[in-house]
């Protein structure tokens, strides 16, 4: 018998795993069936379930590879060295440098693997794993900063972590609702937020107060 090369392995386990992600952002998780899968990819039903035997280890398969991706775009960004420039590339590969089309259905698949998360544990933990890496890695950014004075070493480096992935997520959703929103305009926005570019008027006195609050 032949030797299966690993490159056409990985290619075939590839394939399948781009067919799920239209299938489940066009139709959502409950109504695709691995049949639908199997349709989608041009394969059988054998050569589908050599690599998944279900629609949660496809998901879980999903997961990692988004890691790897999310992996790359954080080391690449914080290549940059300099707070300003890492945040700036963090907006740029996150946000403004998407393929329009692969990013729509991205924003479908995250949403609904969203919505699957309280039904499913399976579905829960891969997600929870998924952003874990994405805030670690967000975490290392923080905390860098905070040692180099650009950011406030008062602040809680995984909370400000979190904020970011926060306004990421809300992205994705606001863009699923409205696909004409302005991503770079957002990312602008994104960016005088944590540039400290945002608030131009006088700190009043209930801000003040309120973050005191806050603090203890």
């Amino acid at each position: 018998m032949p030797k299966v090369l690993p490159e056409y392995l990985e290619l075939r386990r590839q394939q399948i795993l781009d067919a799920a992600a239209a299938c489940f952002a066009r139709r959502g998780f409950h109504q695709t069936t691995m049949q639908d899968i199997c349709g989608e990819a041009e394969l059988s039903p054998g050569a589908v379930y050599r690599y998944f035997r279900s629609k949660e280890e496809i998901i879980e398969a999903m997961g990692q590879h988004r890691q790897r991706e999310n992996a790359e775009r954080l080391e690449q960004a914080m290549a940059k060295g300099k707070t300003a420039e890492v945040f700036d590339e963090l907006l740029r590969v996150f946000f403004v440098d998407r393929v329009e089309e692969e990013f729509s259905a991205y924003c479908a698949l995250t949403i609904e693997f969203m919505s699957e998360a309280p039904r499913s544990p399976r579905i829960r933990e891969s997600l929870r794993q998924t952003n874990k890496a994405v805030r670690d890695g967000l975490l290392e950014v923080v905390r860098q900063s905070q040692e180099r004075g650009d950011i406030d070493a008062t602040l809680d480096p995984e909370a400000v972590a979190r904020v970011m992935v926060a306004l990421y997520h809300g992205f994705i959703t606001q863009r699923l609702i409205d696909p004409d929103v302005d991503v770079r305009s957002y990312a602008r926005a994104a960016g005088a937020l944590f540039g400290g570019t945002f608030w131009r008027g006088e700190t009043p006195a209930s801000r003040t107060n309120a973050q005191a609050v806050l603090q203890h």
